[in-house]
């Protein structure tokens, strides 16, 4: 019995912990619609300041107050100076706050190093209190004694005074908000500082509980998301409760179920999702109208439609017309083609990789480009295919690629049917989250240690083979960047003709309008739900050929993180093009490569202010620059009239 109440005193201070630090989500996600990521990135970096405050001054309170004021800073700067242009795309608030994960992450290494801290508590609570057998610490106490106080006094403003009406009435209707003349832009920009700022404060009471090093940043994220779908966006009274589900869930499953507890926040997460979305305690809100407010993430228009093009065919303009249209392609090949031969061995590697995670961001330009729809755990397939192909050749001794390719494109097929079954029934931003929460579900089941010996766990797959093709071949990086060349085109080849196919052309339609898809006749759920299959499919390949490649496979594979990065890929080159996500792949390999070779450990700042810049100044991508420019170059060589010598 003794042992049952430490668990739960320990479970309920770190769900009071999970509470305060989910406040400023719930608030930021309920009345702005915005994902802030960065929030456990806020967390890390205050405890590791007050930490520095707390050993330079002596005083725990001035810790304390130090990382409230860098939350309230941060959240300000964050607001006002990135976030206020995007609060109508989800997308891009993700992989914004995810490139300042990263710079927080990084600068925070560099100033007060890369040793995981554990901030002091301070004497008066240095005890504990006696019951039986076990000993509960005062400052476990002290926790939830301070969790419950915080709980009223948010709960009040909130409620119980005029503020927090002015709070409530923006979650419930903003237009209405601002005709009644609501200043919303002060009231968003005081609700996110707030939550920051409380963020800040805790980091230095909870350090001691979650610790502070450089993966705390994702942990308390994820668990911060965990409880305010659980809860309920917009909700305090939500937040407490999910909160303290997840402290206890977390603190019983460690000590019961030690196998699944990995895993199991996961599924909580999952199944709130998929039966009540808006969370136990939630308000309803209009979450998706964020994202049916945006812009079309459609291709960029072209300066020779292509309908102005097909006027020209059977006119004796129609052979120039289909070299105007193929030669980038011929060129895009030809380089290809010849230029490993010139390169050395670790750049020959690169380009493998830049293959591998073109074709990755092709995928999701299916979903996301061409249908609209804003996936966050790609990576489920991606690390599906390159699993498949590791357990077969580590565990089965399968290493024939003629047997492991079908196998794959089964196994990745039937993953992406069972999780689009589920994931299509929501929209928006919980479509965002669901995914999300797939890829970091398969994440914790491949890094848990009850299935180290069947996925390697931490270490992951190794020592696999390349592949057999039933006949001789000298594997070096040269034979196998052609191997990959061959796959990717063979994929391009197909993606491109599902999406010029009249297929392709609903998906579209799905994107620009759906319910007048609906109206016309057309199964729009259908329509999504192949489009993502085909995009698991493909993505199962880019993680057969990565496997093959590196022969290694980690839970890192399947997590987020790997997510972001075709989002990122997609967003630079530009949607619903095949072709500009496939060149983001190539900006974002090179970068990688050479920066880690000449930068190794500012590689990751360097990563995020990618991802910043490319989120506030490449909307739409590159690629409408290139098509520009090759229109531009084709009005004057391919596409001028010219007389008719018959």
């Amino acid at each position: 019995m003794e042992n049952f109440l430490r668990i739960f005193i320990f479970g309920l201070s770190h769900g009071l912990i999970l509470f305060l630090l989910a406040t400023g989500m719930t608030l930021t996600m309920g009345l702005m619609r915005v994902v802030n990521m960065s929030h456990g990135a806020v967390y890390m970096a205050a405890g590791y300041l007050g930490v520095w405050v707390i050993r330079y001054t002596g005083y725990w309170l001035a810790g304390v107050l130090a990382g409230a004021a860098f939350g309230a800073a941060f959240g300000l700067l964050l607001e006002m100076g990135f976030l206020r242009r995007l609060y109508k795309s989800p997308p891009y608030q993700v992989l914004l706050t995810i490139g300042f994960i990263h710079i927080i992450t990084n600068l925070s290494a560099w100033i007060f190093g890369n040793f995981p801290l554990s901030p002091p508590i301070p004497g008066v609570f240095s005890d504990g209190f006696p019951i039986g057998n076990v000993t509960i610490p005062y400052f476990r106490l002290f926790i939830i004694g301070f969790g419950v106080v915080m709980a009223v006094i948010l709960w009040l403003l909130q409620d119980k005074t005029r503020i927090g009406a002015s709070v409530r009435a923006g979650m419930d209707n903003r237009e209405v908000a601002s005709t009644l003349g609501m200043n919303l832009k002060v009231i968003f920009t005081g609700v996110f500082v707030l939550g920051s700022l409380i963020a800040g404060m805790v980091s230095v009471i909870g350090g001691s509980i979650t610790g502070l090093n450089s993966q705390t940043a994702w942990d308390v994220l994820l668990l911060s998301i965990i409880v305010v779908i659980l809860g309920g966006t917009g909700s305090i009274q939500g937040a407490l409760l999910g909160g303290i589900i997840i402290g206890l869930v977390n603190a019983f499953g460690a000590v019961y179920f030690q196998a699944f507890s990995a895993f199991t926040i996961y599924a909580v997460l999952i199944t709130i999702l998929l039966i009540k979305p808006s969370g136990l305690l939630g308000r309803e809100l209009d979450i998706n109208r964020a994202v049916e407010e945006m812009s079309s993430a459609g291709a960029p228009k072209r300066l020779f439609p292509r309908d102005k093009e097909e006027s020209l065919l059977g006119t004796n303009m129609e052979w120039k017309l289909k070299l105007y249209r193929a030669t980038p392609y011929a060129l895009a090949i030809l380089v290809l083609t010849a230029l490993p031969n010139f390169l050395r061995t670790y750049q020959q590697s690169m380009m493998s990789r830049v293959l591998i995670f073109a074709l990755f961001a092709m995928s999701l330009d299916i979903v996301m480009g061409f249908t609209g729809m804003r996936s966050f755990g790609h990576a489920a397939f991606f690390g599906t295919g390159g699993y498949t192909v590791g357990l077969f050749a580590v565990h089965l001794g399968i290493t024939s690629f003629w047997l492991a390719l079908p196998i794959t494109l089964i196994i990745c097929a039937l993953m992406s049917a069972a999780i689009g079954y589920f994931t299509l029934k929501l929209r928006g931003v919980h479509f965002l989250l669901i995914t999300m929460a797939f890829g970091q579900l398969l994440f914790a089941i491949a890094n848990t240690s009850g299935l180290y010996h069947i996925t390697g766990g931490t270490d992951g797959l190794v020592g696999f083979s390349r592949p057999r093709l039933g006949f001789d071949v000298a594997w070096t990086q040269l034979s196998n960047y052609y191997f990959v060349l061959i796959i990717f085109l063979i994929c391009y080849f197909l993606i491109h003709r599902f999406m010029r196919s009249s297929y392709g052309k609903t998906l579209v339609g799905v994107r620009e309008n759906e319910g007048r898809m609906r109206a016309l006749g057309f199964d729009t759920w259908k329509i999504k739900y192949v489009g993502v299959i085909l995009a698991g499919v493909f993505a199962g390949i880019a993680g057969l050929l990565y496997a093959y490649t590196y022969r290694i496979m980690v839970p890192a594979d399947l997590a987020l993180t790997t997510s972001a990065l075709p989002m990122l890929m997609l967003i630079m080159g530009g949607g619903a093009t095949l072709w500009g996500p496939a060149l983001g792949a190539m900006v974002i390999v090179l970068a990688q490569t050479y920066a880690s070779m000449y930068f190794p450990e500012r590689w990751p700042l360097i990563l995020g202010a990618i991802f910043v810049l490319c989120v506030l100044f490449l909307s739409g991508g590159f690629a409408r620059y290139l098509i520009k420019f090759w229109d531009w170059v084709g009005s004057r060589l391919f596409l001028r009239e010219t007389p008719d010598r018959r």
